[in-house]
C-alpha cells in the first residue's frame, strides 16, 4: 500500500511540475543535452543474436550503419579465436582500439568465438552511452547482477550472461550463453 500511496504522490507531483514549467514558459533543455542514442545498435538484437550463436550479427551491424573492418585473429590464442570488428562513428584499427572519435556515439561491435562458444562485444566511449545501455538491459530487458567484482559486472537473464567492465575511456558489455 505504502508503494502504490508513494507512486501516486510521485505521479501527481510529475504531472504537476510539468503542466506548471509548461504554463510558466520555463527554459527547455537545449538539443544538445538530450542524449540520443539511435546511433547505438539496438540491443534486444544484440541478445537475439547471441541466442542464436550470433546468427546475422553482420545484417544487423550493417543494418544500424556499422562498418566491418575485418577479421582479427590474436597470434598468441589458438584458431579457434576469432573476432569480426565493426565500428560506427570513430576510426579503429584492426584489432578493434579506436584510433579517432567521430561525431555521435563511438563504438565499437566485435563478434566472435573463443573456447566457449561465441560472443558479441559492443564497446562505447562516452559516459552517457554506457548508462544508457546498462538502463536498458536493467529496466527493459530486466537483466539482474549476479556478481561484481571491481571494475567489472556481471548481469545475467536466463541463460545469456552481459559482462560489463570500464577500462580507461572504453565502457564494454560483452553478451554471451553460459
Amino acid at each position: 500500500m505504502k508503494v502504490l500511496v508513494s507512486f501516486l504522490i510521485f505521479m501527481t507531483s510529475s504531472l504537476c511540475c510539468y503542466s506548471q514549467s509548461s504554463v510558466m514558459g520555463a527554459p527547455r533543455p537545449s538539443a544538445a543535452l538530450l542524449a540520443s542514442f539511435n546511433d547505438i545498435i539496438s540491443i534486444g538484437e544484440l541478445i537475439k543474436s547471441v541466442k542464436e550463436g550470433n546468427a546475422g550479427i553482420k545484417k544487423i551491424a550493417e543494418r544500424s550503419g556499422y562498418a566491418f573492418r575485418g577479421r582479427y585473429h590474436d597470434p598468441e590464442l589458438n584458431d579457434f579465436y576469432y573476432e569480426d570488428v565493426y565500428y560506427k562513428n570513430c576510426m579503429v584499427a584492426a584489432d578493434g582500439s579506436p584510433i579517432k572519435y567521430g561525431k555521435g556515439n563511438s563504438s565499437v561491435l566485435i563478434a566472435g568465438s573463443v573456447g566457449f562458444g561465441s560472443f558479441v562485444s559492443i564497446r562505447v566511449y562516452n559516459k552517457r552511452a554506457y548508462n544508457y545501455i546498462k538502463s536498458e538491459l536493467r529496466n527493459k530487458f530486466h537483466f539482474k547482477t549476479a556478481e561484481v567484482d571491481g571494475k567489472w559486472a556481471t548481469l545475467k537473464k536466463g541463460n545469456v550472461v552481459v559482462d560489463v567492465s570500464v577500462d580507461g575511456n572504453a565502457y564494454c558489455f560483452t553478451f554471451y550463453i553460459k
